[in-house]
């Protein structure tokens, strides 16, 4: 009876502790299956944040780029908006010199003229800083560069240069208004006849011209 009563307790208890077993490694199983569920989900949670950071990290390397040829483009734009406009300018001055250079021969019939020429002269002496100066003049000229005129010019220099002045007067085969003066060495020239003044001028008109679509 006792063996019977000791067997049937014996066979209840390994059930239990069966059933016991079972229930422990289902719940370690769901544990350890919640652990790695966290675990997978925390993985995919950083990746789609260092994957986002990817991404806007692209798109501001992107926006930076386009940022770049757009002020490449406004630069390129800007450029060729100065130079349409220089060059416009420029045609403008061209055509107004080529009228002056036609207006250039009747000049000489102008009452101011021989003023010009005295000026030009004196200029010339100032440039070159001598007292001692050849002048060559035009042929056309000649009938204004007479002893009246010579001496004018001579008192002229003298005062502008504080000594007195030696000015030798040369006709040359030239047929453009004003004179080309020399230093009585040889060393130095001043071209001041009309074309040379003229193509200083237009030189200091493209500069300023330059500096302003700048």
């Amino acid at each position: 009876m006792e063996n019977k009563t000791l067997g049937k307790l014996n066979q209840e208890n390994a059930v239990e502790i069966c059933a016991r077993i079972r229930h422990d490694a289902q719940t370690e199983v769901a544990i350890a299956l919640e652990r790695a569920q966290k675990e997978a989900d925390k993985i995919m949670a950083g990746a789609r944040v260092q994957a986002e950071q990817k991404r806007q990290t692209e798109l501001k390397g992107l926006d930076a780029d386009i940022l770049k040829t757009k002020e490449k483009i406004l630069s390129s734009l800007n450029l060729e908006r100065k130079r349409l406009i220089l060059a416009q300018k420029d045609k403008f001055v061209q055509s107004v010199f080529e009228a002056v250079k036609a207006e250039a021969a009747l000049f000489r019939a102008n009452a101011d003229y021989a003023a010009f020429l005295e000026k030009a002269i004196l200029e010339g002496v100032r440039v070159i800083g001598d007292s001692h100066i050849e002048v060559y003049y035009s042929a056309i000229d000649e009938q204004l560069v007479h002893e009246g005129f010579i001496k004018k010019i001579e008192t002229g220099c003298s005062l502008a240069m504080k000594k007195q002045c030696a000015l030798k007067f040369h006709k040359a085969d030239f047929s453009d208004p004003g004179v080309i003066v020399y230093s009585a060495d040889g060393r130095m020239m001043f071209d001041n006849r009309f074309s040379a003044r003229l193509q200083r001028f237009q030189e200091e008109l493209s500069m300023e011209l330059l500096k302003e679509s700048l």
